[in-house]
């Protein structure tokens, strides 16, 4: 074999090892969540920042998180009203941090203490219609929430217990969040 040929087949076998090497691209789940089966989008969130209520307290803020038939509307800066039809996650959640979400591991106080890192009041509805104000409403009884913010983003997931039949309720979101001061 000449060596011209010997060069060439080296060159390909070079080629298709550079090109056929793919780099793993993270994998990340679709912002759903998920009950007794049934998957329900997520597409957006909103975080009401109303403080703190005293010092040994965290600060209280309100997790909303969307489907996309669901719209905001803001007047002023402020939330104004809310309209349209979807799936909805309302989550009264005591963060250590002041003006963002906090990170860290959000566990369902039944005894509403409002410490740091506790959620309390906590529903979700499938199928809200805002004009006629109904939907499929389940309280959440008992679980966890998990928050971690990269820059602008948050990754949320959810592993909750609603209350009549104890059906789980769980989730994850990635995206980001606007933060509206109610204080």
């Amino acid at each position: 074999m000449s060596h011209f040929t010997k060069s060439h087949y080296l060159f390909a076998i070079i080629t298709f090892l550079f090109f056929g090497c793919k780099k793993d691209e993270e994998v990340v789940p679709k912002n759903i969540m998920t009950y007794d089966g049934t998957e329900f989008e997520l597409s957006g969130g909103v975080v009401l920042n109303f403080g703190q209520l005293s010092s040994t307290q965290g600060n209280a803020q309100v997790l909303f998180l969307h489907s996309s038939g669901i719209k905001i509307h803001e007047s002023g800066g402020k939330i104004d009203s809310t309209s349209g039809i979807g799936h909805t996650l309302y989550l009264e959640i005591f963060s250590p941090a002041s003006t963002v979400l906090g990170d860290g591991e959000y566990n369902f106080d039944p005894y509403y203490t409002y410490q740091a890192k506790t959620f309390g009041n906590a529903y979700t509805v499938f199928n809200a219609n805002y004009s006629t104000s109904e939907g499929e409403f389940h309280e959440i009884m008992s679980g966890k929430v998990t928050v971690k913010k990269d820059g602008t983003d948050y990754t949320i997931t959810f592993d909750c217990k609603e209350d009549l039949a104890g059906k789980s309720l769980t989730g994850f979101y990635k995206g980001g969040l606007k933060i509206y001061d109610e204080k």
